[in-house]
């Protein structure tokens, strides 16, 4: 049996659970609020008994994989509600400047 226990503690070495320790590790402990976000949108973030978890190395992967597409279109889908409204602003106004 202690075999089993063992191997199974290796496997999780590094396993970071909850989401106050995960959003320490993002940068900002305020972050805790939108983990489930974050899990929702397909980041490395999975459930184990009832905790949110996630290994370090796979969150420092993805974090590095949105802030590498920050700047070319297409590649960061966070930004693109943000250019819709821009978008749909800068129509409206148009609207409004050839209209009046």
């Amino acid at each position: 049996m202690a075999k089993r226990s063992e191997g199974a503690r290796g496997s999780l070495a590094g396993l970071i659970r909850g989401d106050l320790p995960i959003a320490r590790r993002l940068g900002d402990p305020r972050m805790r609020r939108i983990i489930r976000q974050l899990q929702d949108a397909g980041w490395p973030i999975f459930e184990l008994a009832g905790k949110r978890c996630a290994f370090p190395a796979d969150l420092d992967a993805m974090v590095y994989e949105v802030l590498a597409g920050i700047g070319q279109p297409g590649r960061n889908t966070a930004l693109k509600p943000r250019e819709a409204r821009k978008a749909k602003k800068a129509a409206a106004t148009t609207k409004e400047n050839t209209c009046a």
